[in-house]
């Protein structure tokens, strides 16, 4: 049954198809309040739809005929009696002065932002990344596999490959549709996804979806309750028992101040007090759900589009949206705005167009996700912004500066939905390094493949790189040493220290060095084909002082042993299967090399009879 109304009244509705024939001969109504709905309902019965005057959307249901006619005699008194209620004038008016329309006041706070370096952006491989880089949420659920909301689909990412779920029409139980709009995990583990026709429930047992006949949900929220509240842009707000399936639906009544202040609802959520709060496009309203109205609109004119909020744990109420005061502060007791502004860098800099999101970690930091700044975490002890950009020098760097969602997972770690190049996650707790990043300026010594590390006795660091052998002591100097011209590769793969302070280095395809540190200059071995003493292969893979001060070198033809006397080698051909790699070279307490291969086993050779053993 239902109770019909003018426009302004409350009516109650349930998808049954008597009851929506009852509607329509009664001749229509313009505005629903609250819609009480059985969500399951077979799909095959009628959908949620408005009903105004004398159509009723979306389809006209003329075969219901005659058995309709008799069900709206029957509802005639019922509606017949709201109908006098909410026509009666001076109630709606002595209603209309108890919903608030706040005044508000508002200013103005310039904060500067500094450029922080002290994050390492980490984005998934070239070997798993999903092939839609847009992403519009991001959720965890409680097994620990990432969920990501996509333009095609979802993507689930177990930490290694990328499973998506598609809409198939041939599959009731499939996702209901490609464009995810909406992605939230409820307080009991179950996903929820919204497309364009319906709201999706995921098993993750079964890996099935349930449909809710929801259309169009953009933002999804739970409050203390345990109801999920569903924004949609033309619909109004939804309210869904998760229990129970019942949907409540909000709307606004142009004639009804404690209905919604537009229709086109954006965001919703419940406060640190308990109140809730649905932002529409240019206000925000304090929405009572025991009654079913609104208590207050507190005007919002600078996001006449819409906007979301976020409280942090200080109670600090923050409303984001698009520039130009993209970001402020609602004091909802003195109802006074505060707008945050962000200093532009020169008369053509780049500045903050949108604020996108806003999360605070488990630490108590606020990040903040912008379209044109990247990433901003809010320094609160010294009143400021950190600013985190893409550098196309810093391979480690945000990849761009449009950031559109953030995401805290199970080890704290932030996830940050991009632009257009998919997620990138970091570490709120900053890893004990130092980072000596590849500087292409200068000489161009250093390059970021580092082939080679190795401490010496005097705690001094080298590293080997394709074009250096780079010195790296406690105070963070680096000194470059090249063999030959700046333009000459040196490739270092491999490094060791000798008895005599010497370092020795290996390299891919220039034979053995011997550096001198006193004097900065490199000695070369090379093979030599007419000489049966000289190095057996330029390729050096890997080296080795054993404990009786004997150097020994590994190449991909063979292992040599060199004579400091007569500065030449001695070779030994481990096997007989031509060129072979080797990847780890180690000596044992009785004096016994290993060597490990990367195709050819575990290899065994002693020193004193020349005997090799293959594992």
């Amino acid at each position: 049954m239902a109770r019909g109304n003018r426009p302004g009244s409350l009516c109650l509705i349930t998808l049954r198809t008597a009851a929506w024939a009852s509607q329509l001969l009664l001749g229509g109504y313009d505005f629903f309040k609250r819609v009480t709905v059985d969500s399951r309902t077979e799909m095959t019965t009628a959908p949620i739809c408005l009903v105004y005057q004398e159509t009723l959307l979306p389809a006209v249901l003329i075969r219901w005929g005659a058995s309709c006619a008799l069900l709206s005699l029957w509802c005639a008194p019922l509606c017949a009696i709201a109908q006098d209620t909410a026509g009666n004038t001076e109630n709606r008016s002595v209603y209309a002065e108890r919903v608030r329309q706040v005044p508000l006041d508002s200013g103005t706070i310039t904060l500067p932002v500094i450029e922080g370096t002290d994050i390492r952006f980490e984005s998934l491989s070239s070997t798993n990344r999903l092939s839609q880089t847009k992403i519009s949420r991001i959720v965890q659920d409680d097994q620990g596999f990432m969920w990501f909301a996509t333009l095609y689909g979802l993507y689930r990412f177990d930490g290694y490959d990328f499973r998506v779920f598609v809409h198939d029409p041939e599959n009731p139980n499939s996702l209901s549709g490609m464009d995810v709009e909406a992605l939230f995990k409820d307080r009991k583990g179950a996903l929820w996804i919204a497309c364009d026709q319906f709201l999706n429930k995921f098993d993750l047992v079964t890996g099935k979806f349930t449909r809710y006949p929801i259309p169009f949900v953009t933002h999804i929220s739970q409050d203390t309750h345990g109801t999920l509240w569903l924004a949609t842009p033309t619909e109004g707000l939804y309210g869904l028992d998760p229990a129970t399936g019942q949907i409540g639906h909000y709307l606004r009544d142009p004639n009804n101040a404690s209905t919604l202040s537009s229709n086109h609802v954006v965001y919703s959520g419940e406060d640190n007090e308990g109140r809730f709060w649905v932002a529409t496009t240019g206000w925000l309203d304090e929405l009572d759900r025991s009654t079913g109205k609104v208590n207050r609109h507190i005007p919002v004119p600078d996001a006449p589009f819409g906007f979301g909020f976020y409280e942090d744990r200080f109670g600090v109420f923050w409303i984001f949206h698009v520039a130009p005061h993209p970001l402020s502060v609602l004091d909802r007791n003195t109802n006074t705005l505060t707008h945050y502004v962000f200093p532009k860098e020169g008369p053509t800099g780049t500045t903050v167009t949108r604020v996108t999101a806003m999360l605070e970690d488990r630490n108590g930091t606020l990040w903040v996700t912008t379209h044109g700044l990247g990433l901003l975490k809010f320094d609160r002890e010294h009143g400021r912004f950190i600013r985190y950009r893409n550098d196309p020098s810093d391979p480690d760097s945000i990849p761009q500066n449009n950031a559109d969602e953030l995401f805290a997972d199970q080890e704290g770690s932030i996830w940050v939905g991009l632009g257009s190049m998919g997620p990138v996650r970091f570490s709120i707790s900053p890893l004990p390094f130092t980072r000596y990043v590849y500087s292409p300026a200068g000489l161009n010594t250093r390059n970021p493949f580092v082939g080679a590390i190795y401490e010496d006795r005097q705690g001094i660091m080298w590293v080997g790189t394709p074009k250096a052998l780079n010195r790296i002591d406690r105070a963070g100097s680096i000194t470059a040493y090249q063999n030959g011209a700046p333009e000459t590769d040196t490739d270092v793969i491999a490094i060791c220290e000798d008895i005599s302070g010497f370092l020795w280095v290996g390299t891919y395809g220039h034979g053995l060095l011997r550096f001198d540190r006193r004097t900065g200059h490199f000695k070369t071995y090379r093979h030599n084909p007419a000489d049966p003493h000289s190095l057996s292969d330029d390729f050096v893979s890997r080296l080795l002082i054993d404990h009786n001060g004997v150097l020994w070198a590994a190449t991909q033809d063979g292992l040599n042993r060199f004579n400091p006397a007569t500065e030449g080698f001695t070779s030994y051909k481990l096997g007989s299967h031509g060129r072979l790699p080797y990847l780890e070279m180690v000596e044992d307490r009785e004096g016994i090399l290993w060597l490990g291969t990367d195709s050819r086993g575990l290899q065994q050779f002693d020193p004193v009879t020349g005997q090799l053993r293959v594992y």
